[in-house]
Protein backbone atom coordinates (compact mmCIF):
# COMPACT_ATOMS: atom_id res chain seq x y z
CA UNK A 1 0.00 0.00 0.00
CA UNK A 2 2.80 2.32 0.94
CA UNK A 3 4.47 1.98 -2.75
CA UNK A 4 1.26 3.02 -4.12
CA UNK A 5 0.92 5.80 -2.09
CA UNK A 6 4.26 7.04 -3.08
CA UNK A 7 3.51 6.28 -6.90
CA UNK A 8 0.43 8.41 -6.41
CA UNK A 9 2.30 11.30 -4.90
CA UNK A 10 5.36 11.18 -7.70
CA UNK A 11 2.35 11.51 -10.49
CA UNK A 12 0.42 14.01 -8.94
CA UNK A 13 3.86 16.45 -7.87
CA UNK A 14 4.67 16.44 -12.10
CA UNK A 15 3.01 17.77 -14.90
CA UNK A 16 -0.47 17.47 -14.41
CA UNK A 17 -1.86 20.15 -16.74
CA UNK A 18 -2.72 20.16 -20.07
CA UNK A 19 -3.76 23.16 -22.85
CA UNK A 20 -6.47 23.14 -25.27
CA UNK A 21 -4.23 25.71 -27.19
CA UNK A 22 -6.27 28.95 -25.67
CA UNK A 23 -3.67 31.25 -24.93
CA UNK A 24 -5.52 32.09 -21.48
CA UNK A 25 -4.98 28.57 -20.33
CA UNK A 26 -2.91 27.69 -17.41
CA UNK A 27 -0.65 25.00 -17.21
CA UNK A 28 0.07 24.21 -13.67
CA UNK A 29 3.99 22.62 -13.30
CA UNK A 30 3.29 20.90 -10.58
CA UNK A 31 0.88 20.31 -8.31
CA UNK A 32 2.40 20.74 -5.10
CA UNK A 33 3.81 24.11 -6.63
CA UNK A 34 1.75 27.08 -6.24
CA UNK A 35 2.64 29.24 -8.77
CA UNK A 36 0.85 29.14 -12.36
CA UNK A 37 2.18 29.96 -15.41
CA UNK A 38 -0.10 31.18 -18.45
CA UNK A 39 0.31 28.88 -21.22
CA UNK A 40 2.61 30.88 -24.06
CA UNK A 41 3.52 33.60 -21.70
CA UNK A 42 6.43 32.17 -19.55
CA UNK A 43 7.37 34.11 -16.62
CA UNK A 44 10.82 34.46 -15.92
CA UNK A 45 11.81 33.63 -12.04
CA UNK A 46 14.98 35.46 -11.17
CA UNK A 47 14.01 38.29 -8.55
CA UNK A 48 15.51 42.18 -9.39
CA UNK A 49 13.44 43.65 -6.07
CA UNK A 50 15.79 43.49 -2.68
CA UNK A 51 14.61 43.86 0.66
CA UNK A 52 15.27 47.04 2.40
CA UNK A 53 17.54 46.17 4.56
CA UNK A 54 19.01 43.09 2.52
CA UNK A 55 22.45 45.41 1.89
CA UNK A 56 22.44 46.75 5.29
CA UNK A 57 24.63 46.12 8.44
CA UNK A 58 23.25 46.71 11.34
CA UNK A 59 24.09 45.87 14.78
CA UNK A 60 23.50 47.19 18.46
CA UNK A 61 26.22 47.59 21.01
CA UNK A 62 26.38 48.43 25.04
CA UNK A 63 28.88 50.15 26.54
CA UNK A 64 29.73 49.27 29.52
CA UNK A 65 33.06 49.95 30.79
CA UNK A 66 35.94 52.26 30.70
CA UNK A 67 39.79 53.05 32.12
CA UNK A 68 41.02 56.31 32.16
CA UNK A 69 44.87 56.99 31.78
CA UNK A 70 44.96 59.94 33.42
CA UNK A 71 44.10 59.15 37.64
CA UNK A 72 43.63 63.23 38.95
CA UNK A 73 40.20 63.10 38.69
CA UNK A 74 37.48 60.52 40.28
CA UNK A 75 35.96 59.67 36.48
CA UNK A 76 33.16 57.51 35.87
CA UNK A 77 33.72 54.30 34.42
CA UNK A 78 30.49 52.45 34.26
CA UNK A 79 28.70 54.06 31.24
CA UNK A 80 25.24 52.27 30.74
CA UNK A 81 25.50 53.14 27.15
CA UNK A 82 23.32 52.39 24.54
CA UNK A 83 24.35 52.78 20.55
CA UNK A 84 22.68 51.47 16.82
CA UNK A 85 25.01 50.85 14.47
CA UNK A 86 24.08 51.13 10.91
CA UNK A 87 26.23 51.10 7.65
CA UNK A 88 29.11 52.54 9.94
CA UNK A 89 26.95 55.07 11.36
CA UNK A 90 26.78 55.04 15.08
CA UNK A 91 24.23 56.79 17.22
CA UNK A 92 23.76 56.65 20.76
CA UNK A 93 23.89 57.60 24.27
CA UNK A 94 25.42 56.95 27.61
CA UNK A 95 26.79 58.38 30.80
CA UNK A 96 30.30 60.20 30.53
CA UNK A 97 33.26 60.05 32.03
CA UNK A 98 31.41 63.30 34.03
CA UNK A 99 28.63 61.58 35.15
CA UNK A 100 26.42 63.26 32.52
CA UNK A 101 23.98 61.83 30.12
CA UNK A 102 26.22 62.35 26.16
CA UNK A 103 24.34 61.67 23.19
CA UNK A 104 26.99 60.99 20.08
CA UNK A 105 26.93 60.44 16.15
CA UNK A 106 30.23 58.44 14.74
CA UNK A 107 31.48 57.34 11.22
CA UNK A 108 33.38 54.58 11.52
CA UNK A 109 36.01 54.48 8.53
CA UNK A 110 36.75 50.64 8.27
CA UNK A 111 40.96 50.11 8.71
CA UNK A 112 40.68 46.07 8.52
CA UNK A 113 38.41 43.92 8.25
CA UNK A 114 38.99 39.58 8.58
CA UNK A 115 36.41 37.10 10.09
CA UNK A 116 36.83 37.62 13.37
CA UNK A 117 38.45 40.92 13.73
CA UNK A 118 37.20 44.36 13.15
CA UNK A 119 39.24 47.52 13.46
CA UNK A 120 37.75 51.14 12.46
CA UNK A 121 39.09 54.72 12.39
CA UNK A 122 36.14 56.69 14.46
CA UNK A 123 35.52 60.08 13.94
CA UNK A 124 32.15 62.10 15.66
CA UNK A 125 30.84 64.55 18.19
CA UNK A 126 29.21 63.89 21.83
CA UNK A 127 27.63 66.34 23.84
CA UNK A 128 27.25 66.84 27.46
CA UNK A 129 31.33 67.32 27.78
CA UNK A 130 30.92 71.91 28.35
CA UNK A 131 34.13 72.60 29.96
CA UNK A 132 36.28 69.43 29.14
CA UNK A 133 39.38 70.65 27.60
CA UNK A 134 38.45 69.79 23.86
CA UNK A 135 35.04 70.63 23.99
CA UNK A 136 33.62 72.96 21.90
CA UNK A 137 30.87 74.42 24.44
CA UNK A 138 28.64 71.29 25.16
CA UNK A 139 30.03 69.05 22.33
CA UNK A 140 33.06 67.35 22.24
CA UNK A 141 34.87 65.64 19.26
CA UNK A 142 35.51 62.19 19.06
CA UNK A 143 38.46 60.94 17.16
CA UNK A 144 39.81 57.66 18.02
CA UNK A 145 40.00 54.01 16.83
CA UNK A 146 37.93 50.98 17.42
CA UNK A 147 38.15 46.98 17.06
CA UNK A 148 36.10 44.50 17.87
CA UNK A 149 36.59 40.52 18.05
CA UNK A 150 33.22 38.63 18.17
CA UNK A 151 30.96 40.61 20.25
CA UNK A 152 33.61 42.21 22.15
CA UNK A 153 34.13 45.97 21.12
CA UNK A 154 36.99 48.56 22.36
CA UNK A 155 37.12 51.72 21.37
CA UNK A 156 40.52 54.29 22.43
CA UNK A 157 40.12 58.05 22.03
CA UNK A 158 42.03 60.60 24.16
CA UNK A 159 43.19 59.11 27.21
CA UNK A 160 40.30 56.73 27.67
CA UNK A 161 39.82 53.22 26.64
CA UNK A 162 35.93 51.94 26.83
CA UNK A 163 34.78 48.55 26.21
CA UNK A 164 31.43 46.98 25.59
CA UNK A 165 29.42 44.20 23.55
CA UNK A 166 28.31 45.08 19.85
CA UNK A 167 26.01 41.88 18.35
CA UNK A 168 25.62 42.34 14.85
CA UNK A 169 21.64 41.59 13.37
CA UNK A 170 22.22 40.06 10.10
Amino acid sequence: MKKIVYLLIALVSFNVGASNGDENTEIVTSALDLDTTPYGNPVKSSRTAKGFLENTEIAIGAILKSHHFDDEYDYNDTHDGLYININRWSVGTYTNSSYTRSNFITYNSPLYRNNSITVNFVTGVASGYEGWENAQGDFLPIVGASARWSYLKAMLSYDVVAVGLEMPLN
